[in-house]
């Protein structure tokens, strides 16, 4: 394709009133992604074999013993999102750490800014 013709076609590009009402975003919504991703971590087993996701988010879950709740996803392989409730318990997990699942080690991440999960290293773990 050439500049021209995708110029045209982005030129041609409008949104009307008759596609939808435009809505601003409540402000609230910001601060409360901010407070979630405050208390969001990412974690890693570092293991070849693949780990059965079930199996980890149920032992985890009661492992850490989180008293406000924690939800686990799963997002790769062996990697896991872990969204807490409550900043304690936050706390209280990565000072507990170092953690393992089946005899290997978990590696935990803190998502700072903008990126993907692909962009954390894992290459750190505190004893």
């Amino acid at each position: 394709m050439d500049s021209e013709f995708l110029e045209s076609l982005c030129a041609s590009l409008t949104i009307s009133s008759c596609d939808g009402p435009a809505q601003l975003l409540d402000g609230k919504l910001m601060d409360e992604a901010i407070h979630r991703m405050s208390l969001c971590m990412v974690g890693k087993v570092l293991s070849n074999k693949r780990v059965n996701r079930e199996a980890f988010r149920r032992v985890m879950g009661k492992v850490w013993q989180v008293a406000k709740g924690l939800d686990i996803e799963s997002v790769t392989r062996n990697m896991f999102t872990f969204q807490f409730r409550d900043e304690f318990d936050l706390n209280r997990v990565v000072s507990g750490a170092p953690w393992s699942f089946d005899n290997v080690l978990i590696a935990l991440e803190k998502p700072v800014g903008r990126g993907t999960i692909d962009s954390l290293s894992f290459n750190e773990v505190d004893f």
